[in-house]
Formats: structure tokens, C-alpha cells, sequence
């Protein structure tokens, strides 16, 4: 089992979905673990989850404010007294009602980007400096397939998750130097609230009625992992933090600028 003991894990967007999987991993690998998430109450809702020997901790933040982010960084840092893991996990697929749109509008586009590209660059560039100064870090980017090739109808998300894996190259090659790690992780087909959303739109549009997580938006999810994975298994959260776990301890310290696959085959590249 991978030993995160003495470490210290900061997680955006870890109030649900594959940041809570992650978290959960984390604490049981040992690790102390800070949940940020822009619900606070879904933040307090994950380290309620939580079991292990570390401390565990959150706080809110909005991804797109800097100012936000540097709060939470040094309420992180202050709690724990250093930061060796950053897992940003934070994002998003679209702005209000937006699987009611064939097409993505201006405003899914920005904000889009703002929250899954900016938030991640943003996030990052809080923490690195402590980081530099330590010697250490191990940042992990949540990406997706959907940086694997494009999309007919969430290009705007498969947009943003290419840029985060060529944001994960670059700043390996710049934090390198300071025995920083940076990888990304690219989930496959995982039936979370995003997915529930992605279930409705394409359900809207070749004609079928849907309500958000009911079981007929669990076959479209279902029916996609029968045609898409090779294993034909859908991933998991833990599946997820399982891999954050490995590229978060010293077990990876020769990995890095790396996007990984956990997604059953679908893609070998």
C-alpha cells in the first residue's frame, strides 16, 4: 500500500465527485488532507468521509479569484505547515443550464476556461513558491480523455482539458529544477453529478425525455461505457485517487510531465 504518512495534500474541488475520491484515498494512504471547494458545505461533507491518521481540514475557494486561491494556500499553509501534494481537481462543463444548448454560448466558453485552465495555472502558481522553497512538491492535474481527441458536443471541455495537459508539460519543465513533480491524470467514463449532466443533454438531443439522474440517464452513461471501453467497466473516484496516490509519493519521483490514462483502454496513447 502507498505511504503518504507525514504529508500534507491540498485538494480543489474536493467536495464531490472524483475530488471526494481522491481525498478519501489520500486520508487512508495516511496523508493529512485540506478539501477546498467553491460549496463549502460539501467540503465539510468530504472530511466527515474521511478516515486515516492525518488531519483533515477545508476551506472554500473560487478557482477563478486569486485572491481567493491565495487564502485558501496560506490557510493550508498555516494548518499544516507545508504543503507537499496539490491535486487540482476543480472544474467545470458548462454555465447554468447548459445541456439545454446544442451548441456552447459565449459565457460556457469563458468561464469554461476561467475555471479548468486559469483555475488550474492559478492554483498552481499560489503554491509553487512554497514548494521552490521546500525542495518538494507533487502537483497533480485532473484532465480527461476528452483531451484525447475532439468533441461534437462539448468541444469548450475538451478544449480546456487539452490545454491542462500541455499546461502539465510545460510546468514540469519549469519546476523540474526544484524536484517538483507535475502530472496529470485523464479519468475515462466515471458516473458522477457531471456526468448525470452530460447523460441529459445527449438524451435532449437525439430526442428522448431525461431527468437529471434518473435510471434512464444511467443507460445513456451505461450504453456508453459498453461502446467506448474495452473492458467494459466504468471507472471510479477511487480508481482516480488511486493513481493520485502513487503520483503523490516518492514512489513517482522520477515521473513527471506525464498525462495518464485511467479509462479501461479507451485510449492507448
Amino acid at each position: 500500500m502507498i505511504d503518504l504518512h507525514g504529508k500534507h495534500a491540498v485538494v480543489t474541488g474536493g467536495g464531490s465527485g472524483i475530488g471526494k475520491g481522491i481525498s478519501e484515498v489520500l486520508a487512508r494512504a495516511g496523508a493529512s488532507v485540506f478539501v477546498a471547494d467553491i460549496e463549502f458545505a460539501s467540503a465539510e461533507l468530504t472530511i466527515q468521509t474521511l478516515a486515516g491518521d492525518g488531519e483533515f481540514l477545508c476551506d472554500i475557494v473560487d478557482v477563478t479569484e486569486t485572491s481567493s486561491v491565495n487564502r485558501m494556500i496560506e490557510s493550508a499553509i498555516k494548518a499544516f505547515g507545508k504543503i507537499d501534494i496539490l491535486v487540482n481537481n476543480a472544474g467545470i462543463i458548462g454555465t447554468g443550464k447548459w445541456w439545454e444548448r446544442e451548441t456552447p454560448n459565449d459565457e460556457d466558453w469563458s468561464r469554461v476556461h476561467e475555471v479548468n485552465v486559469r483555475g488550474v495555472v492559478r492554483v498552481s502558481e499560489s503554491i509553487v513558491p512554497h514548494m521552490k522553497r521546500c525542495k518538494y512538491g507533487k502537483i497533480v492535474n485532473i484532465a480527461s480523455i476528452a483531451a484525447r481527441q475532439g468533441s461534437p458536443d462539448l468541444p469548450h471541455y475538451s478544449t480546456t482539458k487539452a490545454a491542462v495537459v500541455s499546461w502539465t508539460q510545460s510546468n514540469a519543465l519549469q519546476l523540474a529544477p526544484f524536484n517538483v513533480n507535475v502530472n496529470a491524470i485523464c479519468p475515462g467514463l466515471l458516473w458522477t453529478p457531471m456526468w448525470e449532466s452530460i447523460a441529459r443533454k445527449r438524451a435532449r438531443f437525439v430526442g428522448q425525455t431525461l431527468e437529471l439522474g434518473s435510471s434512464t440517464g444511467r443507460e445513456v452513461f451505461e450504453q456508453t461505457v459498453e461502446q467506448w471501453i474495452p473492458m467494459k467497466r466504468e471507472q471510479t473516484p477511487e480508481d482516480i485517487g488511486n493513481l493520485a496516490a502513487f503520483l503523490a509519493s516518492d514512489l513517482s519521483r522520477n515521473i513527471t510531465g506525464q498525462a495518464i490514462n485511467v479509462d479501461g483502454g479507451r485510449f492507448t496513447n
